[in-house]
Order: C-alpha cells, then sequence, then structure tokens
C-alpha cells in the first residue's frame, strides 16, 4: 500500500509540472499598444487612435493562439490574406529563466514582456514601418503566453487598418 501511495504522489507532482499555464490577458495587450504609441510619438508621429475590439481582434487572436502552437510562425495567408486589416506583425519570444513568479505572472513580468515585444518590433525594420506608419487609425494586440514549471513563451499580434483602407 505504502509503494502504490508514492506511485500516486510522483504521478501527481508529474501532472502538475507538466501542466502549462495558458493566459490570454487584454491587460498585456494594452500596455504593448501603449508602448507602440509612446513609440510613435517620439517619432512625432500621430498615435494610433483606436484599439480594436471587434472583428479585427477576434482574427488577430485566432492567428496569435495558432502561431503560439507552432514551431515556426507564420503570418496570414490564403483566404485570410488581410481580412479587416492592412498591416500585421507577429512576434514570438520563448525563454527559460526571465519570469521567475510562480503562477501567473506579476505586473512587472506582463511589463518586461510588453517591452520586449515593442522592442523587437522597433528593432526589425520591416515591423518598425509597420508600428510607425502615420496613417493607422486603428489597431489590436493579442497575446498568448503560456508558462511552463521551467520555460515560457509569449506570442504576440499586431494587427492595423490605415486610414485609406
Amino acid at each position: 500500500m505504502k509503494n502504490l501511495a508514492t506511485i500516486f504522489a510522483i504521478s501527481l507532482i508529474f501532472q502538475a509540472n507538466a501542466q502549462e499555464l495558458i493566459i490570454k490577458s487584454s491587460h498585456i495587450d494594452s500596455l504593448i499598444f501603449a508602448g507602440i504609441n509612446t513609440y510613435r510619438a517620439s517619432l512625432g508621429k500621430p498615435q494610433t487612435e483606436k484599439f480594436e475590439n471587434g472583428p479585427m481582434r477576434k482574427i488577430s487572436y485566432e492567428l496569435t493562439e495558432a502561431n503560439s502552437n507552432r514551431q515556426l510562425i507564420e503570418h496570414s495567408s490564403g483566404d485570410k490574406l488581410f481580412v479587416g486589416y492592412n498591416a500585421e506583425c507577429i512576434y514570438r519570444h520563448e525563454s527559460t529563466g526571465e519570469i521567475q513568479s510562480a503562477g501567473y505572472p506579476t505586473e512587472s513580468d506582463l511589463q518586461f514582456l510588453a517591452n520586449k515585444v515593442v522592442q523587437a518590433w522597433i528593432d526589425s525594420p520591416n515591423h518598425n514601418w509597420i508600428i510607425s506608419f502615420s496613417l493607422a487609425y486603428v489597431a489590436t494586440v493579442t497575446t498568448v503566453i503560456k508558462k511552463g514549471a521551467k520555460s515560457f513563451s509569449i506570442t504576440a499580434s499586431y494587427h492595423a487598418k490605415n486610414k485609406n483602407f
């Protein structure tokens, strides 16, 4: 009976360690959106006027969720080629050790991740051009964070409509 109890306890520990916390947070989405607008302002560009919460956000989440489960990220293609938007940025960061908090990330973790996403887009010439494009007037940001026992990943998407769209 003691051996059975030990096996059961080890099984529970293994299951708990194997589980992944999946987080979809409009808060981190808004932190990234604010970071993009801060960057746009530093360039003397107008801020994006509106955070879109409707159909464009739904499409963005579908793409973000799909990319969070892929080895390599994919931009829109096929029948979803820029449906409802005309600008797109996608980023995924995977790591171990940068987010130390157990359970749900802290506010400082979320700010760190938001800054990491915005900086990655700033550092990429094509993505920089997209997030700083003067005519973008409505945009959305969607994220999926996956946090395991010893690792985490964030997949983020930015979609925007330009005034001439």
